[in-house]
């Protein structure tokens, strides 16, 4: 039996699990659009590959342009409105899950920082970690 990652929303009623144990894609999003949407000063984020992961209970998307310019999708718990996960337009093929919404949340490690152009001057960033003015790139 292979391992999981599990996770969900701030009530329960939105589970997910994914089989991605090694994403190569752990980042903190400092964007406008993430601060918003979390009420802090980034989200961490790790991109999986879609087939890694299912969802169950119902959720709600809410699309918008994201930093990138490109259309992204928010899907939060339709009961307790807790963001979950989401698919960037920028990065066709990934979902991105909130790293505080695993259940375990310790075991993710940021890899990079990105958009960081949109740092609010109060955030103190781990200074050992890449910085990329925009968008992490893929390789």
């Amino acid at each position: 039996m292979s391992e999981i990652l599990e996770g969900g929303c701030l009530c329960g009623k939105v589970r997910y699990q994914t089989t991605c144990l090694n994403s190569q894609i752990k980042i903190n999003c400092h964007c406008r659009d993430c601060q918003k949407l979390s009420g802090g000063p980034y989200v961490s984020l790790m991109g999986i590959p879609p087939e890694s992961f299912s969802v169950t209970g119902e959720t709600r998307c809410f699309e918008h342009e994201g930093g990138s310019g490109g259309r992204m999708r928010a899907f939060c718990c339709s009961h307790c409105n807790g963001r979950v996960y989401g698919e960037p337009e920028i990065a066709r093929g990934m979902i991105l899950i909130l790293a505080t919404s695993l259940d375990k949340p310790e075991i993710f490690t940021p890899n990079a920082d990105m958009f960081v152009k949109s740092a609010v001057p109060w955030d103190r960033m781990d200074e050992t970690i890449p910085k990329y003015e925009g968008a992490f790139p893929r390789g």
